[in-house]
């Protein structure tokens, strides 16, 4: 059997979820029976009575997983969770991941288990990255969103915290003119401080791009027009909140989007429509004048209604483009292929032998 993987990552949304799906799919491809493993979730969902990881539960799935679902996640971490710690009921967390552990690691070859944004998330329940890696012992393969060279005070830092038991960094949604840099100067100053680099993925739009009616669904909001629309990708999201000069080149930098603006702010959605744009996100539950209405559905560009203000649906979006969406079967093989041809996953297995 194969040392087990932990995923850990330098932030939120930083890809852990795609790559250990990758990971999962690319070494049963290599006649590995392989489990998967999330010691501690944040998305709290509740059934047959047990409270799952949305996340754990979506991959459980994904993967045609037959382990218990209250195994692939045992730990939760959410209110109920810290009211256990304060009344004294929450005995003993790092119990209930260390048993699941072995119930889901029997008869595997290897198990990837999927860490939380940063290693020290579930510090609380005494349950956070770094400690379910020492206490099961597990090989950590830290995922690097890429964020420029302050990237590299991050690496250090989780070098610094989980020492030996960090095998090295997997660099994650590189932008293209970046790839060479990373695999040149920034993996050559990983190696002077004994970090291994297994590999650079570069940023991939169809991985990450959601589709209009999703960001309805996600935002809780109404099309105002263009629902007919609905089924056109999305791969990235900005914020109208500036003058309309200032926005103008703004939005003419990003094709592909969808804004997110005040709803009163016509002068805006407008210089939005103006511009490669996919949707328009409109703020404040406003409904928009004729005029902005007649320029949408000239554009072709769906209007969403949503009751909540400008922040609170730029933080739904964030939290919707960061999540794992592989429901198209060319998605996920896909994510196979390129953790086959962008990773040394020769080198990764001899370091987990």
């Amino acid at each position: 059997m194969l040392k087990s993987l932990y995923i850990a990552s330098t932030q939120g949304s930083g890809g852990k979820t795609t790559i250990a799906v990758g990971l999962c799919l690319a070494m049963r491809r290599r006649g590995c029976e392989v489990g998967y493993f999330k010691p501690v979730g944040t998305l709290a969902a509740h059934s047959g009575g047990h409270v799952l990881d949305e996340d754990a539960a979506f991959v459980a799935e994904l993967l045609g997983l037959e382990d218990d679902p209250a195994d692939i996640c045992p730990v939760v971490l959410d209110e109920d969770a810290l009211h256990d710690v304060l009344s004294g009921s929450e005995v003993d967390a790092m119990r209930r991941v260390e048993d699941a552990y072995a119930r889901i690691a029997k008869g595997k070859d290897l198990v990837v288990c999927e860490g939380l944004g940063e290693i020290w998330q579930g510090r609380f329940l005494r349950t956070s990255g770094a400690d379910v890696v020492r206490h099961l012992d597990l090989a950590t393969l830290l995922v690097a969103k890429f964020a420029g060279a302050r990237l590299l005070d991050d690496i250090i830092y989780v070098k610094d915290a989980l020492k030996e038991y960090l095998l090295g960094v997997l660099f994650n949604m590189v932008p293209e003119t970046r790839v060479d840099l990373v695999r040149g100067e920034y993996t050559a100053f990983l190696e002077t401080h004994d970090v291994t680099s297994y590999g650079v993925l570069a940023s991939n739009a169809r991985l990450s791009a959601v589709s209009v009616d999703e960001i309805v669904e996600a935002l809780r909001g109404t099309y105002v027009c263009g629902e007919q629309h609905g089924d056109r990708l999305v791969e990235t999201y900005l914020i109208g909140a500036m003058s309309p000069e200032h926005a103008l080149r703004y939005f003419q930098l990003t094709p592909n989007k969808v804004v997110i603006v005040g709803g009163d702010r016509a002068e805006i959605v407008l210089t939005a429509l103006e511009t490669p744009t996919v949707g328009v996100v409109l703020t404040g539950n406003y409904v928009p004048s004729p005029a902005v209405l007649e320029r949408a559905e000239e554009a072709g560009v769906p209007l969403i209604s949503v009751e909540s203000d400008t922040v609170t649906a730029a933080d739904g979006l964030r939290r919707l483009f960061g999540r794992l969406r592989v429901q198209e079967p060319a998605k996920i093989d896909l994510i196979v292929d390129l953790i086959d041809e962008h990773v040394d996953l020769d080198r990764l297995v001899a370091d987990l032998s």
